[in-house]
């Protein structure tokens, strides 16, 4: 065989080993959050709503919306159904144990947290549907969910003092 004709033989057959290589390495997680396959967690900060979107090879695979327990919490006239203002939470990879730090990466333990302070608090539904407003409307006032921990912190409070007296609490109580 002349050199010329193994050359090409080496590009021609190293070439797609070396893609088929990067592809699997990448699969197993060696690239961190890469395009090739991951998966992310939005929430919408007008309704609360959490989107969920896998990728593989670049492309979404596969993308579900469900309503929260905040979403739950409002009225239709509460939100507006059409519009959405998706803020990335977390994003995952495989063999990588933690997400970027994103603006909003709290936010859905925000939301299960607000949930149980709901439960042990015996919040009525009128003050479930005010903290989940308020809530809502920290994340868009602020564009992260810094603020909106700190109102859970303080519901948080008020609700250990509901429970300890054995009373519900009432759209008023709230700060």
């Amino acid at each position: 065989m002349t050199s010329k004709r193994r050359i090409w033989l080496y590009v021609f057959g190293g070439l797609p080993l070396l893609t088929v290589g990067v592809l699997l390495l990448a699969l197993v997680g060696f690239w961190a959050w890469s395009a090739i396959n991951y998966w992310t967690y939005e929430v919408d900060i007008l309704s609360g709503r959490i989107r969920y979107t896998r990728y593989l090879f670049f492309v979404p695979i596969r993308q579900k919306i469900e309503d929260s327990a905040l979403t739950c919490a409002l009225q239709v006239e509460d939100y507006p159904g059409t519009t959405c203002e998706w803020r990335r939470v977390p994003t995952h990879s495989r063999g990588v144990r933690y997400s970027p730090h994103y603006a909003f990466h709290g936010a859905i333990a925000q939301i299960r947290e607000l949930e149980l302070v709901w439960e042990m608090g015996q919040f009525t539904p009128a003050a479930r549907r005010a903290t989940a407003k308020r809530v809502l409307e920290l994340w868009q006032k602020e564009n992260d969910d810094s603020a909106a921990h700190d109102y859970i912190r303080t519901v948080a409070d008020l609700a250990f003092r509901s429970d300890a007296d054995k009373r519900s609490t009432n759209e008023t109580d709230l700060p």
